[in-house]
């Protein structure tokens, strides 16, 4: 959480107040008790600034070397420490002074009828709200109740909600940066998208089916960022995150990071400049993407949902979990083989058939995948180190830039496929047309390897119609930016 002078953000709802506030939440004792004990169980509430309950040493007491730390004062600790008072956690009286820890005291009664914090707590700490927490410093806090009473031991139960506020509103402070990033993804993507529409209207009759694909990934990308933008907007404003509206940005991010792959093999097999038409091989490539798109699904909405909704236990969330992690890895190693193999084949194919306008397109899509996959796999090992505990207590206020960097990265490849495969005044005359090559007869060998060379990934690349050299200057005024003109 942030104090109100390091807030990134002091507008409303949250107004400039940082507080957690804990005062609507009831408890009741569940059971019978015993008629000759106590008649109320002492109850705990403390809130302090840790990141790490274990190393936390305002509570609890090393009572003997090699035993655990104890955090409720028993006789038999009382003897060896001298806590005080006992049935309560313990704290020291410095760390209550100095605001390190603030605990209040709340008596449950064994009627079974639910207390009110706001109503019967009764401060422990000094000047401390028994309804509300004031931040005062920006860190991880945590709410902790503990139930010590060991004259009276009986089961609470614990219901309502706590309040958590920023000084900018509702959303925890670890993720606050990722509205405003969606934002600007959202903005991004309608420009993106604007400017694909223009050019695609202009040149609508034109259009090769590609590019059709192309479309539908762009869109996904807007819509998707658009809903997580209003999604973390409400989130902030509102203090509870709308399921709907959650569950909407999964789908839609998901579809299009599986049309994504689709659309980059396909595009390594030589759809639309190439093949008019991908055969037997599209829906083996659409097989494999359901197969990426149910999967990713499952492990989003696991991640994501809250672990109510989920009807897991912890154990059994985790192997699911690993489980999806493992076929996930195991479906885009199978989409990153077959995309090299297929850039292989196609560029091979163009260089036999001395396509150089056309060599010189896909060589540079090539240098893409290349740099994506090195930028990859760079950020893979850095997400793995920033994993760790350390390095999380000293940049949580940047951990949402661990996912706002695949994003960025999924644009810039949608970008470069765009600009490669622009639409143009003559895109199908480009694509199935032939740049006549000047006849070496020391090529014949490798002529009669690209017209032999079938593709095992594609199938059979497709024979273009040659065009006639005036034809072939029409095209070449007009090829998509990422080709060099015809000389």
């Amino acid at each position: 959480m942030y104090s109100s002078s390091d807030a990134p953000s002091t507008a409303s709802p949250g107004n400039g107040h940082s507080y957690l506030d804990f005062g609507s939440l009831e408890l009741q004792t569940i059971g019978l008790a015993d008629s000759t004990r106590i008649d109320s169980t002492v109850v705990n509430i403390a809130v302090f600034k840790a990141t790490n309950f274990d190393h936390y040493d305002a509570l609890g007491e090393e009572v003997s070397l090699g035993h655990d730390r104890q955090y409720c004062c028993t006789p038999y600790v009382q003897n060896l420490t001298g806590c005080h008072p006992d049935r309560n956690l313990i704290f020291h009286q410095e760390d209550l002074r100095n605001g390190s820890v603030s605990v209040i005291q709340v008596e449950v009664p064994h009627n079974g009828e639910p207390v009110r914090v706001r109503d019967v707590a009764n401060s422990l700490s000094y000047g401390m709200d028994v309804n509300r927490y004031k931040v005062k410093s920006t860190g991880f806090y945590t709410l902790l109740l503990a139930n010590c009473d060991y004259l009276s031991p009986m089961e609470i139960l614990v219901t309502g909600e706590s309040v958590w506020r920023n000084p900018y509103g509702y959303l925890p402070g670890e993720l606050y940066g990722i509205m405003p990033f969606f934002g600007v993804m959202a903005g991004l993507y309608v420009v993106v998208g604007l400017i694909w529409l223009i050019l695609c209207a202009r040149n609508y009759n034109e259009l090769m089916l590609l590019q059709f694909w192309i479309s539908l990934v762009v869109g996904l990308g807007m819509v998707e960022t658009c809903i997580k933008f209003v999604d973390y907007m409400s989130w902030n404003y509102d203090g509870a995150r709308d399921t709907g509206s959650l569950i909407s940005g999964l789908v839609f991010g998901v579809t299009k990071r599986a049309l994504s792959r689709v659309l980059v093999l396909m595009v390594s097999l030589g759809y639309g400049v190439v093949k008019p038409s991908l055969g037997k091989v599209l829906p083996r490539i659409l097989t494999l993407g359901c197969l990426y798109f149910a999967l990713a699904l499952c492990y989003d909405l696991l991640v994501n949902l809250p672990s109510t909704n989920k009807g897991l236990d912890r154990s059994g969330m985790m192997d699911s979990l690993t489980t999806l992690v493992v076929l996930m890895s195991l479906v885009d190693v199978a989409f990153y083989m077959w995309t090299l193999q297929a850039m292989l084949s196609t560029i091979r194919y163009l260089e036999s058939r001395k396509q150089s306008v056309k060599l010189q397109l896909f060589r540079r899509f090539r240098t893409v995948l290349i740099l994506s996959v090195l930028v990859s796999m760079a950020y893979a090992v850095y997400t793995m180190v920033a994993s760790t505990e350390s390095w999380f207590e000293e940049h949580w206020t940047s951990q949402w830039c661990i996912n706002a960097v695949w994003e960025v990265l999924y644009l810039l490849i949608l970008m470069a496929i765009c600009i490669l495969w622009m639409p143009s005044s003559n895109s199908q005359r480009y694509a199935y047309s032939m740049e006549l090559a000047t006849f070496d007869p020391d090529d014949d060998d490798e002529d009669n390897e690209g017209e032999n060379m079938d593709d095992e990934y594609g199938g059979p690349l497709e024979e273009e119609p040659t065009v006639a050299a005036n034809k072939t200057k029409d095209v070449e005024n007009d090829a998509p930016l990422g080709a060099e003109k015809l000389a």
